[in-house]
């Protein structure tokens, strides 16, 4: 089984990506883990922390008649229980504070407080009235009566912790009915609560509550209504843009809507009356509130992160506050929440105003906060007596919320708006990037198949094709036809004529393949011919018993590739050679038939070249030398051997030539020709430069003390190194090191290295000059550099090749050829120097030439300076 499979099923590493995603879990559904974990913890705290009043039995309503309306003759409370009142004597009464008409509220009360009023009836019959407070959050009130005879009189009480649960009739509202009898009647009542203190008492006649009952609950059903539709839009929106950040606003309309049935007494109890502590979560729904703004402010608001750690601290603490609220603790109590509230309102607010002109949802933002201030405001005066207490007063604080949420609901629609716009935009953009992609795809898959330049199909079809007839064990023959004159055209035609030249070429061998080959070529996607690059092209036939078609064939092959190239005013070859690979004698598998023929190819001085299994073994040890290139600079198994350049005349050494020498401990005696030009394909002849001049600067003074004070050493160098940035620096640095002058030094380099890249190369020759090194051209008239290219570099020596020595005694012709490049190195004003002189006739003819160098065996051959080394 593939180890990728074991590693995506081992349980270690599901339980490690498990693990990772545990915190975007965390994320995703904290608003409705922690409303459900509010709401039972809430029931849990109240059903087994909190213990309950007796409850009074309920009382059937009589019917009652429709006399007059009886007078309601002010209002005044005390701050003490309604028993001690009606025990203490005339002599101990408590002292009374009298309310302002309508306005009962008396503030946040820790105890409680006995509110008295009275009633006249002036006919001399009883009257039967409605005694009714519009305050069914109330914890807890006891009243009593005192008729105009002085009897006391009790009254059922109501409420207990549970205020819901006890009730004389199935109303949101605390309802007594009474019996006037002729005169004043007066009233306590004992109100009991853990939040606001206040009795806003109304009186009706029987027939007329349920009416005004009816109106108060039917135009707050239909603020609860629109909070319950924002609130499945909210939810749908969450759903549809995948927010989860926005369900906060989901947990705040919640807190809300059970804050303000549980207010109204129109609470949960009408559906689970057994269950009256659904009624007494407030403690928890108000701190779920505020945590809800605080977690939607980052997700609605575009906020630093210093501020949302801020909000994240609130919410701790305000949820510290649902959790120990419940318990009955004296504190912190509901004052603690309020303060809080109010301080986290100014806060949020003082953001909003920041942002209300960058940002859009600033002001959504802003106007709900309004909202609920305004709200709270009310309530909050209402609360202490500032406000009467009615319907609006005592739903202040809910219309206040409702309308925030109703306004944040507007704002994340048009948040929903806006995504919809992108997302139609974006729909757009991905068929039009569709549209782009399918066309890219086909271009891709034209330029995954086809070769850039050539429109041939690339290496990866050939392989493909081939390996087709591998697997049906079909004998073929690989043909790679090599250009090796591609690089110098390109160079010199430019290479957009280049590349139409070449697709010329190629369409013509094309048709001449067809044509010869006919019904034995191989079809490579369609195409006679492959291209692997622009140098090398394939194709390939099936091959058969008769070996004298195949003869014929290679030799038509041939006579065609030897044809010079004649496009309009162009005549020129190419310089082809072709590499033959049988299959499957000469390869396992299409890359190896490619390489086997692909080696055969680099046979440049013939035509067709049929792979030999030398090759590889050839192929090997150029690997093996290039891997060892490196450390055979460490290990002295390469060193440096010096052989003379003299003059002609007088045989006096003018300076010496380093030359590399390796002795490959599996090879043994490598030639310089052998791998050089190899570590110059792949980039590995800069550190073997730069250890040639360290290495000749190391030996430069047992030069001297052998060849005289003024010999120079000299080096050869390659185009990569010219092409270096840092190569004048570095040589620079060498030389210092050893205490050498930049004269000391000769930099050799051959003709065809400098015209590699003519530009790059005359830069770096022309700074070395500058610095004084002497640069000589090396191996003259094996390059193709015209006259005129050579005249500008700054060269100071001239080193003509051996193979003008070739037969020059008995060829004048030759002669002639010599002379003039002589003539050229003088006319350059140059020091011309001739390689190869090896026999003593050579020499004495050159010595007709005044101011000639030679170097050769006939001098000396190439040593080591010191016999230790």
């Amino acid at each position: 089984m593939d180890s990728s499979a074991n590693q995506q099923t081992h349980p270690g590493i599901l339980l490690a990506n498990t693990w990772r995603k545990i915190p975007g879990l965390i994320r995703r559904w904290l608003p409705l883990s922690l409303l459900v974990f509010g709401l039972s913890y809430g029931l849990l705290a109240v059903s087994f922390l909190a213990s309950e009043r007796d409850i009074t039995p309920g009382y059937e309503l009589a019917e009652l008649g429709t006399e007059d309306h009886a007078d309601h003759v002010g209002m005044a409370f005390t701050l003490h229980p309604l028993e001690d009142i009606l025990t203490a004597p005339a002599s101990s009464a408590p002292s009374w504070t009298a309310t302002s008409e309508n306005h009962t509220g008396i503030g946040y009360l820790n105890q409680p407080a006995t509110f008295r009023f009275t009633l006249d009836n002036p006919d001399s019959q009883p009257r039967r009235k409605l005694l009714v407070v519009a305050a069914p959050s109330l914890d807890h009130i006891t009243p009593a009566m005192i008729t105009p005879a002085g009897r006391v009189e009790r009254l059922p009480h109501m409420g207990d912790v549970h205020p819901f649960h006890n009730r004389l009739f199935d109303l949101p509202q605390w309802i007594w009915p009474v019996t006037l009898e002729p005169g004043t009647t007066t009233f306590l009542f004992e109100v009991e609560n853990s939040g606001p203190t206040l009795l806003p008492l109304s009186i009706h006649e029987p027939e007329t509550i349920l009416g005004d009952t009816a109106f108060t609950l039917a135009w707050k059903a239909f603020i609860g209504g629109l909070l319950a539709f924002a609130l499945l839009f909210n939810i749908s929106i969450v759903i549809m843009l995948r927010r989860p950040g926005l369900a906060w606003l989901s947990v705040l309309m919640v807190g809300v809507m059970h804050s303000q049935l549980v207010m109204d007494g129109f609470g949960l109890w009408f559906l689970w009356p057994e269950w009256p502590q659904l009624n007494a979560l407030l403690s928890v729904s108000l701190p779920l509130c505020l945590i809800a703004l605080c977690q939607f402010t980052p997700h609605f608001l575009s906020i630093p992160r210093a501020i949302a750690g801020i909000l994240n601290a609130i919410s701790l603490i305000a949820l510290a506050l649902a959790v120990v609220t419940p318990l009955g603790l004296t504190f912190p109590g509901q004052g603690s929440l309020l303060v809080l509230a109010t301080a986290t309102g100014v806060f949020i607010l003082a953001v909003v105003v920041q942002q209300l002109r960058r940002h859009v949802y600033a002001r959504y933002y802003g106007l709900s906060i309004l909202a609920i201030f305004s709200g709270a405001i009310v309530s909050s005066l209402r609360t202490i007596g500032w406000l009467p207490v009615n319907s609006f007063t005592d739903s202040a604080f809910f219309l206040g919320a409702a309308l925030a949420s109703l306004i944040l609901t507007s704002g994340v629609g048009r948040l929903l708006l806006e995504e919809r716009k992108k997302r139609l935009s974006a729909d757009v953009r991905a068929r039009q990037e569709g549209q782009l992609r399918a066309r890219i795809e086909k271009d891709y898959d034209r330029l995954l198949k086809t070769h850039r330049v050539t429109g041939k199909p690339n290496r990866a079809i050939l392989e493909e094709s081939l390996e087709t007839l591998n697997s049906k064990k079909i004998p073929y023959t690989l043909c790679l036809v090599r250009l090796h004159r591609f690089n110098e055209i390109e160079q010199t035609l430019g290479y957009r004529t280049a590349e139409e030249l070449l697709k010329t070429y190629l369409r013509r061998m094309s048709r001449f393949l067809e044509r010869t080959f006919d019904v034995r070529l191989i079809r490579i996607n369609g195409h006679a011919l492959a291209s692997i690059d622009t140098l090398n092209h394939a194709f390939a036939f099936h091959r058969h018993g008769d070996s004298g078609d195949e003869q014929y064939f290679m030799a038509e092959l041939e006579t065609w590739l030897d044809t010079h190239f004649r496009e309009g005013r162009f005549a020129f070859s190419w310089s082809p050679s072709v590499g033959i690979a049988h299959a499957p004698e000469h390869g396992p598998d299409a890359p190896g038939i490619l390489s086997s023929a692909g080696f055969a190819s680099l046979k440049a001085d013939q035509t067709l070249c049929e792979y030999d299994p030398s090759i590889a073994e050839w192929q090997y040890r150029q690997q093996i030398l290039m891997l060892d290139v490196e450390e055979a600079l460490t290990n002295d198994s390469m060193w440096l051997e010096y052989q003379p350049k003299v003059g002609i005349r007088d045989a006096r050494v003018s300076s010496v030539e380093a030359l590399i020498r390796w002795q490959h401990p599996e090879f043994g005696r490598v030639p310089p020709d052998h791998w050089i030009p190899l570590a110059e394909q792949v980039g590995v002849i800069h550190p073997v430069t730069l250890w040639v001049i360290n290495q000749a600067c190391d030996d430069y003074e047992h030069l001297t003390s052998k060849f005289g004070r003024n010999i120079s050493v000299a080096v050869n160098i390659s185009a990569k190194d010219l092409a270096h940035p840092r190569f004048d620096q570095e040589v620079l640095e060498i030389i210092t090191r050893h205490n050498m002058r930049p004269r000391d030094l000769i930099l050799e380099i051959t003709e065809t290295a400098m015209m590699a890249d003519p530009k790059a190369a005359r830069a770096m020759i022309h700074i070395l000059s500058q610095q004084g090194f002497r640069i000589a051209l090396d191996d003259f008239g094996t390059g193709h550099s015209s006259l005129g290219t050579l005249a500008s570099f700054d060269l100071d020596e001239l080193k003509i090749d051996r193979s003008f020595l070739e037969d020059i005694l008995d060829h004048p012709a030759r002669q002639r050829i010599f002379r003039a490049a002589l003539e050229l190195g003088e006319a350059l004003d140059l020091d011309v120097v001739v390689e190869g002189v090896e026999d003593e006739a050579v020499a004495v003819w050159l010595q007709q030439f005044p101011g000639l160098h030679g170097q050769g065996y006939y001098w000396a051959r190439p040593e080591r300076v010191t016999a230790n080394r």
